[in-house]
């Protein structure tokens, strides 16, 4: 502190402004108990190749994309579904598509972190695609051929989407119409999903019978407390 000519006062601060206590300090979390969660996996990470020894080699860019969906009985055409309904199976995954296509010896890929977006709750219940080597599949003749000598084709149109999976004109979409039904044919029989559905099944009844078992014995203790409920009044003399 000095003074100055005419009597003021000169008064020089030192250090920075004083900080009233945080009265929250003692409550914050240190950070080596904090909670992190996993970063969004990538959309576009975690493929799977078949076979695994093109991993480094195929090229997939012109492969179409198969979506549970486009299988799924329990789906309208709007949500997805490419085939007819006698023709899909309930609860297809993408391991049961990758499995169908190893059976056909027909080069694919898995992306797991990938949705179908005209449908919203699968791209959480039911997520990833499989990208199929289509015009490989027809050149090297493994789908099948209808009776006259064409791919059998039925009455519900080929959409596209949002994902890259374009519509495509003749022979690749009737062939994609046709490999969508041999796919969902083979998958019927897999082993490993019907343990799948067999075991899911067995989940529900049970789950099923216990709800049951609950409700009635909520239900007869509720009458008991009832009967045994003694009526008030007047002895008689």
């Amino acid at each position: 502190m000095g003074k100055k000519a005419g009597g003021r006062v000169r008064v020089k601060q030192i250090g920075g402004p004083k900080m009233p206590p945080n009265p929250l300090a003692d409550l914050a979390i240190p950070p080596d108990e904090m909670i992190h969660l996993p970063p969004k996996p990538d959309s576009n990470s975690g493929f799977l190749i078949w076979p695994m020894g093109e991993t480094f080699t195929m090229t997939y860019k012109n492969f179409c994309a198969i979506y549970p969906n486009y299988l799924d009985s329990e789906k309208t055409v709007k949500l997805g579904r490419r085939i007819s309904k006698g023709d899909a199976v309930p609860e297809p995954t993408i391991q049961d598509i990758h499995e169908a296509l190893v059976s056909l010896d027909i080069r694919h890929v898995i992306q797991p972190h990938k949705g179908y977006s005209r449908d919203g709750p699968s791209r959480w219940e039911n997520p990833g695609r499989v990208l199929v080597d289509l015009e490989g599949a027809i050149n090297t003749g493994v789908l099948e051929m209808s009776a006259n000598g064409g791919y059998d084709i039925d009455d519900i149109p080929d959409m596209g989407d949002d994902d890259g999976d374009q519509i495509i004109e003749g022979k690749k979409g009737r062939g994609k119409k046709q490999l969508l039904r041999q796919v969902a044919q083979v998958m019927s029989g897999l082993p490993n999903r019907q343990n799948r559905l067999i075991e899911k099944r067995k989940m529900l009844e049970e789950e099923k019978l216990k709800a049951d078992k609950e409700a009635a014995t909520s239900g007869g203790e509720a009458s008991g407390v009832g009967c045994n409920r003694k009526k008030k009044g007047k002895k008689k003399k």
